[in-house]
C-alpha cells in the first residue's frame, strides 16, 4: 500500500506474543488512519462495553497514511476507553514515535491484556520484545526514559513513558514521549498504569528502515512545496516559532479567553508576567519541534541551573491565571513536576482550582488558597501518589462534584475537565465543547482561531460575529468534521492546509481516490462513530451541555456575554441529521455505517 506500511502489530501482554494485522484497503479509504483506525477498532472490539481498567479495553496507538512523509505529521494517536470520563478516549502527541513505528514498518500497535508483572516493550521491525520493568517501575518520567534508553545502550529509539500518577491509576494521568511531547488528555497514561506497562521503545534501525512508496512523487512534491510555503507565511506558525503556545496568553485575556479564578472572572492583571513574551524575554534558552517539523513551537527554558521544556499554554493558563498565580517560574516548577509524575496539567490545574474554589467556601478538607504555589506542589505529589486528599482529587473534577453535591460547579463536560479557552469570549465553543466525543476538548476544532480570521473556504466556513448563537452549530458540525482528519493523518492541528490541499496530498501518498467532498465524509465518518460508542456508554442528549459555572456573565473582554448553549446545539444536531442526539438511519446509511448501528 502506498502511504501506508500496510499492517499493524497486536500485541497481548498477557500471553507475551505479537501478530500481523493488514491494513484493509476499505479502512484506508474511509477511516484514513490515527484515531479513524482507532474508533474502529474499539468499535469492533466492543470496548465499549468494559470496565476502562480492564484487560479487555486495548491501548490502541496509531499514525497516519501521511506520518513521516510531510512537515508537521510527526503525531500518534493513543485510544482507550478513558477510565476519567467511561466513554471514548484519546489523545495526540508529538515527539519522534510516529516516524519511527512507520520505519520499523508498522501502521500502529495494538495493545491488549494485562501483564503479570511490570514491563516495558521494545518494539523493531521484527515486532515486540518484552523487557522486564521492576527497577524502572516507581520511577518518574524523566529517569524511566533514561533508564530504557540506557539498556537499549547504543539503539536510537523514541520512548512512551507513565510516571507515578499512571502507575496509581490516576483518572488523569499522561503518557510522556521523547521527554518533552504529551498524550495529556482522557488519562491513556491510567490505561497503560493499569496493564502493568511502564513504557514503549520503538527502536530506528537504518539498515532495517521501512521505505514508505508514495504514489505520485511528482504531485505530492508539488502539493508539499504549496503547503511548506503557506506554513511560512502563516501567521499563527510565525507565533509560534518565536513565542511558543504561550505567545497567545495576553491576546487570549483580551478576549476574555484566558480562565481567570476557576472561571469566575474575566480579566487577569497578571497576564503579562506569564506570557510567551515574559517567556523570552527572561528564561528562554531555545527551540525544541518533533521531528521532520518547521515551525518547533516547543520552548526550552533555564530553571535552577537545569535546561528543561518549558510550559504550553494550557499549562500557564492552568496554573496561572486560573489559580491567580502570576509567578512563570512557578509554573515552570510545577509543569517540570507534572511531567516528570506523568499528569495531565489540562485536568490537574482544573482539578486544584476547584479545590481553591472549594476552600474558599469551607467545603473540603484542600486547605489550598487562590495563588499559593508551594502549597499546589504538595497537592501534586498527593494527587500522584494517591495520598490523603490527592486521592479524591486523583478522581478528578465530576467526582469532587458529585461527592460534594455541587452540581453544575464542577467545570467538566461528560467528566473531561474543561481546558483554558472560554466559550464566553468565543461562543460557537459551547457548542463544540458540549458535543465533543471525549468531552470538553478545544484541540481538534480550535473554534475561536476561526471566530478570529481563520474560514474553511471549501466547506463554506467564514470567519463569525463571535458573540452570535444563530449558525454556530452548523459552523461547528463542518469544522469538526475537517479537524476529525488531523488526528486520521496525524497531523500537528495548527498547520495551515486546506481541504484542497490535504486531499491532494492524501492522494498522491496513497493513489486512493481522495477529493473535498470525500475527506470531510470520512471525518464525519469518523466523527459519527464515535458518538455511536459514546451512546453505547451510556451518552445521552442532556449530557450535550456545559455547566452554569462556565455561564455566569464577567467583566472583561467577553463584555458579560454568555452562550445560549441549548439553541446552538439543536442546530447542531439538525445539520448533522441527529434527531435528540443520535444519528439517524438515514446519516447512517449515507456514512456506510449501518453496520454499528
Amino acid at each position: 500500500m502506498h502511504g501506508y506500511c500496510g499492517k499493524i502489530l497486536r500485541i497481548d501482554l498477557n500471553d507475551k506474543k505479537g501478530s500481523k494485522v493488514a491494513v484493509e484497503k476499505k479502512d484506508a479509504e474511509q477511516f484514513i488512519g490515527g484515531t479513524g483506525f482507532g474508533i474502529k477498532i474499539h468499535y469492533e472490539m466492543r470496548s465499549f462495553e468494559k470496565d476502562a481498567f480492564s484487560a479487555e479495553n486495548p491501548l490502541v496507538i496509531m499514525t497516519g497514511p501521511l506520518t513521516a512523509l510531510a512537515p508537521g505529521t510527526s503525531r500518534v494517536a493513543f485510544c482507550a476507553k478513558s477510565p476519567l470520563t467511561g466513554i471514548w478516549g484519546e489523545s495526540n502527541s508529538g515527539g519522534k514515535m510516529a516516524n519511527y513505528l512507520k520505519f520499523a514498518g508498522w501502521d500502529g500497535l495494538i495493545i491488549e491484556g494485562k501483564s503479570e508483572k511490570p514491563v516495558y516493550l521494545v518494539i523493531d521491525s521484527n515486532g515486540a520484545e518484552f523487557i522486564d520493568a521492576a527497577e524502572i517501575w516507581g520511577k518518574g518520567c524523566y529517569e524511566a526514559q533514561e533508564m530504557i534508553e540506557k539498556e537499549l545502550k547504543e539503539k536510537r529509539a523514541s520512548t512512551a513513558v507513565i510516571g507515578p500518577a499512571g502507575e496509581n491509576l490516576v483518572k488523569f494521568a499522561c503518557i510522556q514521549v521523547d521527554n518533552s511531547r504529551h498524550a495529556g488528555r482522557t488519562g491513556m497514561g491510567a490505561v497503560m498504569g493499569s496493564k502493568l506497562l511502564k513504557g514503549i521503545a520503538v527502536v530506528y534501525d537504518a539498515g532495517k528502515k521501512f521505505e514508505i512508496s508514495i504514489a505520485d512523487e511528482k504531485g505530492f512534491k508539488s502539493v508539499q512545496e504549496k503547503f511548506i510555503e503557506a506554513i511560512n507565511n502563516d501567521f499563527t506558525c510565525t507565533m509560534l516559532r518565536e513565542l511558543g503556545t504561550s505567545g497567545y496568553v495576553e491576546t487570549a485575556e483580551g478576549f476574555g479567553d484566558l480562565p481567570v479564578k476557576y472561571f469566575t472572572e474575566g480579566t487577569f492583571e497578571g497576564a503579562s508576567r506569564i506570557s510567551g513574551s515574559a517567556m523570552a524575554s527572561s528564561i528562554l534558552k531555545g527551540n525544541d519541534g518533533c521531528l521532520g517539523c518547521i515551525v518547533r513551537c516547543g520552548r526550552v527554558v533555564e530553571h535552577k541551573g537545569k535546561k528543561i521544556h518549558g510550559p504550553e499554554y494550557e499549562t500557564v493558563a492552568s496554573f496561572g491565571s486560573l489559580q491567580l498565580n502570576d509567578s512563570l517560574e512557578a509554573i515552570v516548577e510545577l509543569n517540570y513536576m507534572l511531567n516528570d509524575l506523568g499528569i495531565d496539567t489540562i485536568s490537574a490545574g482544573v482539578t486544584i482550582a476547584f479545590a481553591m474554589w472549594m476552600t474558599e467556601r469551607g467545603i473540603g478538607e484542600f486547605n489550598v488558597r487562590w495563588g499559593d504555589a508551594e502549597r499546589v506542589k504538595e497537592i501534586i505529589e498527593d494527587i500522584a501518589f494517591r495520598r490523603g486528599i490527592g486521592n479524591e482529587l486523583a478522581e478528578g473534577v465530576r467526582f469532587l462534584e458529585r461527592k460534594y453535591n455541587l452540581e453544575g460547579y464542577g467545570a467538566h463536560v461528560k467528566g473531561l475537565e474543561i481546558p483554558m479557552h472560554d466559550a464566553r469570549a468565543f461562543s460557537s465553543l459551547a457548542c463544540a465543547y458540549a458535543v465533543h466525543n471525549r468531552g470538553a476538548c478545544h484541540l481538534p476544532h480550535q473554534m475561536y482561531l476561526y471566530e478570529m480570521g481563520k474560514t474553511i473556504e471549501e466547506y463554506g466556513v467564514i470567519s463569525p460575529d463571535r458573540f452570535a448563537n444563530e449558525g454556530k452549530g452548523t459552523m461547528t458540525a463542518k469544522v469538526q468534521n475537517f479537524s476529525e482528519l488531523f488526528n486520521a493523518v496525524t497531523m500537528c492541528a495548527f498547520m495551515p492546509i486546506t481541504p484542497t490541499m490535504l486531499a491532494e496530498m492524501l492522494k498522491f501518498a496513497t493513489g486512493l481516490d481522495f477529493t473535498v467532498e470525500s475527506i470531510a465524509t470520512a471525518g464525519e465518518r469518523i466523527f459519527t462513530l464515535k458518538r455511536l460508542y459514546n451512546l453505547k456508554c451510556g451518552i445521552k442528549a442532556e449530557d450535550d451541555t456545559l455547566p452554569k459555572i462556565v455561564l455566569q456573565p464577567v467583566k472583561g473582554g467577553s463584555d458579560g456575554r454568555v452562550p445560549d448553549v441549548k439553541r446552538q446545539v439543536e442546530e447542531y444536531y439538525e445539520f448533522r441529521k441527529w434527531p435528540n442526539g443520535i444519528p439517524s438511519k438515514e446519516k447512517l446509511k449515507e456514512l456506510n455505517l449501518e453496520w454499528a448501528e
